[in-house]
């Protein structure tokens, strides 16, 4: 990694950042970069400055660099504060994960240390890619800029979801054999895809394919799908490689979003193309792990041409609450239900997933899954994205925000 090249990455960095609320006038971030070679580059981000610098030894000059030793596949990190990290941090000793997208990126528990010192950091990331810090917020590693960068909004969102559920009765964690099983799955495999999708693109070496021929309501439903799931991001319903969208092609088919690929990096061509009946898909990219789930609505709802998984904030604290949403009225009323019940705990991607989440979304057009998220559903994608939006307005308007 260059010079410039850092400063780029740090440029970008910092635009993600304050996109998601975590940079801004009373919020500054320290972040550092390690390069092939062993260089680190660190920079101090605040309001709409970088200060960069290249530095050769580490820990004498930010105490933080340590994470760099106890995490020797880390590429990036962060010292952020966070809106609702330093309560946690003031408040807990550890957070447990209350939610399955914690419990894969950053671990079953997040700790707080009490410093930076050295012994903290090790003892705090043993095991785990991120934690609290007393006073300071939270210290989050990565393999890559975009895997800290959604450390840092998941870590930032646990610690929002257990300050809001004590409104509702408090938030339960994920059963913990499940929690276990994500984290590792994730950490093996599932990242993996989106990290060596995020090279590949950089670096421009991705091997160009043919695409098979697509009629124009395909190549339109694929362009929407890629459209759709930017918005989401950008509104927050959808973090990282989190959250999917579905839509029927035809009696046949339908189209979906493939399995641990970052929207930012997402093409049309990259849209799966996927056998109702088989769940068949060739050799295209690995759809969603949540096909199943998408298929099972399509097979039950003859009125649903859409779905939408998402991890949305608000809605996340009532899955994390296991509590339905009842304060639902007027307009919302009408893209959502009178209620979106919560269903039974399931892990993703398995047929009791389905089962609970059909029981939970009954006629609906959305319910909550416990401890992991909503999924939402319309007769077209325009009407599940409608869907999402009321959900979570439901929800912020029942936790009095």
């Amino acid at each position: 990694m260059t010079k410039s090249q850092a400063a780029r990455a740090f440029l970008e960095l910092s635009v993600q950042l304050r996109h998601e609320g975590l940079l801004g006038e009373n919020l500054s971030v320290k972040a550092s970069l390690r390069g092939n070679e062993g260089e680190i580059f660190f920079a101090e981000l605040s309001g709409a400055d970088i200060t960069m610098q290249e530095i050769s030894t580490g820990e004498e000059q930010e105490p933080f660099f340590h994470a760099f030793y106890v995490k020797p596949e880390a590429k990036a990190l962060l010292l952020l504060s966070g809106i609702y990290a330093p309560v946690v941090a003031q408040r807990l000793r550890a957070l447990t994960a209350e939610l399955d997208d914690m419990a894969q990126i950053v671990g079953l528990t997040a700790r707080v240390a009490a410093s930076l010192a050295p012994e903290e950091i090790a003892r705090c990331l043993h095991g785990r890619n991120s934690c609290f810090v007393k006073d300071a917020g939270m210290l989050i590693t990565g393999r890559a800029i975009s895997e800290a960068v959604t450390g840092a909004i998941l870590l930032e969102k646990a610690a929002m979801t257990h300050l809001f559920a004590k409104k509702i009765g408090g938030a339960k964690r994920v059963p913990l054999f499940s929690a276990a099983l994500m984290h590792f799955i994730y950490q093996k495999k599932y990242s993996k895809i989106n990290l060596g999708a995020e090279t590949t693109t950089k670096s421009g070496t991705e091997e160009p394919t043919e695409a098979p021929a697509q009629t124009a309501r395909e190549r339109e439903i694929r362009a929407q799908i890629v459209a759709y799931g930017r918005r989401l991001q950008d509104e927050g319903l959808l973090q990282g490689t989190w959250g999917n969208l579905a839509v029927r092609l035809d009696e046949r088919y339908m189209l979906c979003t493939p399995s641990g690929l970052d929207y930012r990096l997402l093409t049309p061509e990259d849209i799966v193309k996927v056998e109702l009946a088989t769940l068949d898909y060739g050799s295209q990219r690995k759809p969603t792990s949540e096909k199943r789930l998408h298929r099972d609505i399509f097979a039950a709802r003859a009125d649903v041409g859409a779905s939408i998984h998402t991890h949305a904030k608000l809605c996340g604290v009532f899955a994390a609450a296991r509590k339905s949403i009842c304060c639902i009225e007027g307009e919302m009323k009408r893209l959502v239900g009178d209620e979106m019940r919560c269903a039974g705990h399931a892990l993703p991607s398995t047929k009791k997933l389905s089962k609970v989440a059909l029981g939970a979304l009954g006629n609906r057009n959305g319910c909550l899954l416990m401890n992991h998220g909503v999924i939402c559903c319309g007769t077209d994608l325009v009407a599940a994205y409608l869907a999402c939006k009321a959900a979570e307005a439901a929800a912020g308007l029942q936790l009095g925000l």
